[in-house]
């Protein structure tokens, strides 16, 4: 807990912004506690890579290239619509469902639902419902 005190502030200590009494009692754990002197030290290692000024780079700027690149694109329905490919709905309906009964039995089968027992009722009930109601609509 003292070297978590410490650590938190050192940043404050090695900026000198601290009141002289709090400054003394983080010298003082400093000097018996060398996991919070290297931490003291990385602190000041970090406070030194901040306050040098970094290389000058010479990037050109690319905004209005990248913007008239984006201003040729065809619009995004266009190019959606050329990904999509017709499917049959209902097999798809009737797949998802398909799966979602084998996720279910398997859930079932490995005891998840054990402790639900009411829950597990009513999710039976309105999955048989849903089965039935598709069963039917694809007797139309």
């Amino acid at each position: 807990m003292k070297c978590e005190f410490i650590e938190y502030q050192l940043g404050a200590y090695a900026a000198g912004e601290l009141p002289p009494e709090s400054s003394l009692y983080i010298e003082k754990h400093l000097r018996t506690c060398p996991s919070c002197q290297a931490w003291l030290e990385e602190v000041r290692e970090m406070a030194r890579i901040w306050q040098q000024p970094g290389p000058e780079l010479d990037v050109p700027d690319m905004t209005a290239d990248i913007m008239d690149e984006i201003r040729q694109m065809p619009p995004l329905y266009k190019r959606q619509a050329s990904r999509i490919k017709p499917r049959d709905s209902r097999k798809t309906m009737i797949a998802h469902f398909g799966l979602a009964a084998c996720i279910a039995f398997c859930l079932f089968q490995f005891g998840v639902f054990e402790h639900l027992q009411t829950g597990i009722t009513q999710a039976t009930e309105i999955f048989s419902n849903s089965v039935d109601h598709i069963l039917k609509e694809g007797k139309r």
